[in-house]
């Protein structure tokens, strides 16, 4: 068994963060975040230097792949990601027939990229994931209340009823200031949260200016 002086290059090991609830998640804290003219940028894409718009927001709702290196190297990528505007914290999947354990540690690792970035200067946007109510237990845990958080229809058309579940549970547990909704909004979340929509392009790096009541 290691030490903790021996976890240098897991930094992680170390409890530096407010830890919040059952099962120890990072907190991510409430900013001022501004939403003018949001402009959202898959993460892969600045990674390959395909583009170099610093004024766009950050975003991982994309295959877990594209993004694990994040995690496992935090440092290796923070002077790139401090050029841009803004994050949302990286959407690791949870999904139903995933462990719970593993759903945990998505949640844990989520939390504790956003308390990094936040500790080196960022404005961070928690994204929030879910999966059934047996994930409530934790995947609203590690976000300050009234925070601006994010969220994620794509491909919940066919599990509606189980996403709006949680959504009103978010709502309820995490009462945020505004949700930026990527892809189209069912229409009862704007009957819970006040939810700013940004169009999912399949093919375009950048999707532009959110749009308050809908698309155009």
């Amino acid at each position: 068994m290691k030490t903790k002086d021996e976890h240098t290059l897991e930094p992680y090991f170390y409890n530096q963060y407010y830890l919040d609830g059952k099962y120890d998640v990072p907190m991510v804290r409430k900013q001022k975040i501004d939403l003018g003219k949001l402009k959202l940028i898959r993460f892969s894409t600045i990674v390959k230097n395909e583009t170099r718009d610093t004024d766009a927001t950050i975003h991982f709702f994309e295959y877990d792949d594209r993004f694990d290196g994040v995690w496992k190297n935090p440092p290796a990528y923070l002077a790139e990601i401090k050029q841009y505007r803004q994050i949302m914290t990286p959407d690791f999947s949870m999904y139903t027939d995933m462990a719970l354990s593993l759903q945990i540690f998505n949640t844990f690792r989520n939390r504790w990229l956003g308390a990094y970035w936040q500790e080196n200067g960022m404005s961070v946007i928690p994204t929030i994931s879910w999966s059934n109510d047996w994930s409530y237990e934790f995947c609203f845990d590690g976000v300050e209340k009234g925070s601006c958080v994010a969220v994620s229809t794509l491909g919940c058309q066919d599990v509606k009823k189980q996403f709006m579940a949680g959504f009103a549970k978010m709502c309820e547990r995490i009462e945020p200031q505004t949700v930026i909704c990527y892809a189209m909004p069912f229409d009862e979340m704007r009957d819970m949260a006040n939810v700013m929509a940004v169009p999912y392009l399949r093919n375009t790096r950048i999707a532009p200016a959110a749009i308050a009541k809908g698309y155009e």
